[in-house]
C-alpha cells in the first residue's frame, strides 16, 4: 500500500517512490497490474509515473513487465554504505568460512538497523534479516552493539519512542535497554537470544571508527547451541579489520549513525 504523505496531495516524487517500493528481492519483475496492487496507487497514476521512470532509466520495460533499471544500480553504488559493504565483504567471507553460520552487516538509522549484507548458511535457524530491510535496533545484536556506543542525544531519541517487541523475549522498556547497553559496553559484544526470532540467537559487535559505531556485524546460530562466547573473538577481529579499511578513514566517509 502507498505510504502516508504530508500535505493534501502527494507529489510526483512520493508517487515515484511508491512505485519503486513495489519491487523487492522476491518481486524483481512486475506487471502494470502488480505495481498498481503493491503501490496502492490508481492505475492511471501508475501508468504515468512508469513512463517517467522508464524515460529516466530508473525502470526498464521488458516483455513480461518492468524491472529496476541500471540507473538505480549506478546511484546505489554512491552512498558511503556501499564502500562500507565493499570493505567489509572480504572479512565477512573469511569469518563465514570459519564459523559456518549466517553473518550480518548492518548500520543504524534512527531506532532501526538496516541490513547491508547477509551471508547465509543452509544449517541453523532462518533469520528475519534481509538485505535492505529494517528491524528494531533494540531487538537485534547488531542494533544493541551500535546503540551501546551511540551518543546520548541519539540514544535518548530512540528511548523516547515506544520499545518495539518482536518476540516474548524482546526487551520491553527503556530501563531494560539502558541496563543491557551498559553490560554491552563492558563486555564489548551484544547478544540477542530469541529477541528477534524464536529459536534464534545472535552475537554482535560494533565496527568503530574513531570511537563512532559506523556499523555492526553479527553471527547467528540456534539459541539451543549455547551462548556464542566462542564467536566473540573472531567477530571482534573481523570488526577491527573492517574499521582499518582506508575507504572508511578518508574524507567523505561514514561518520554518523543518525
Amino acid at each position: 500500500m502507498a505510504a502516508p504523505h504530508a500535505g493534501a496531495a502527494p507529489s510526483v516524487l512520493w508517487k515515484a517512490f511508491d512505485v519503486l517500493n513495489a519491487f523487492d528481492r522476491r518481486r524483481r519483475i512486475l506487471t502494470l497490474a502488480q505495481i498498481v496492487r503493491h503501490s496502492g496507487l490508481p492505475k492511471s497514476t501508475v501508468h504515468r509515473v512508469l513512463a517517467m521512470l522508464v524515460e529516466l532509466g530508473a525502470l526498464e520495460q521488458q516483455d513480461d513487465g518492468y524491472r529496476i533499471g541500471l540507473r538505480m544500480f549506478s546511484l546505489g553504488a554512491l552512498p558511503p554504505e556501499a564502500a562500507l559493504r565493499e570493505a567489509a565483504l572480504v572479512h565477512l567471507e573469511e569469518l563465514h568460512r570459519f564459523t559456518g553460520h549466517t553473518l550480518h552487516l548492518a548500520v543504524l538509522r534512527g531506532s532501526d538497523v538496516v541490513y547491508l549484507e547477509k551471508l547465509s548458511t543452509r544449517k541453523g535457524v532462518p533469520t528475519p534479516a534481509k538485505v535492505g530491510n529494517r528491524l528494531p535496533a533494540v531487538c537485534t545484536a547488531v542494533g544493541k552493539a551500535m546503540l551501546a556506543h551511540t551518543d546520548d542525544a541519539a540514544l535518548g531519541a530512540v528511548l523516547e519512542q515506544p520499545i518495539p517487541r518482536l518476540t516474548r523475549r524482546s526487551l520491553f522498556n527503556a530501563a531494560q535497554v539502558i541496563d543491557q547497553l551498559a553490560i554491552i559496553r563492558d563486555s564489548g559484544h551484544a547478544l540477542d537470544r530469541e529477541e528477534s526470532s524464536a529459536g534464534l540467537a545472535c552475537v554482535g559487535v560494533p565496527v568503530l571508527v574513531n570511537g563512532t559505531p559506523v556499523a555492526a556485524i553479527s553471527v547467528a546460530f540456534p539459541a539451543a547451541a549455547g551462548n556464542g562466547d566462542v564467536l566473540v573473538r573472531p567477530l571482534q577481529q573481523a570488526a577491527a579489520a573492517i574499521s582499518r579499511s582506508p575507504s572508511l578513514l578518508g574524507p567523505g566517509t561514514m561518520t554518523t549513525t543518525g
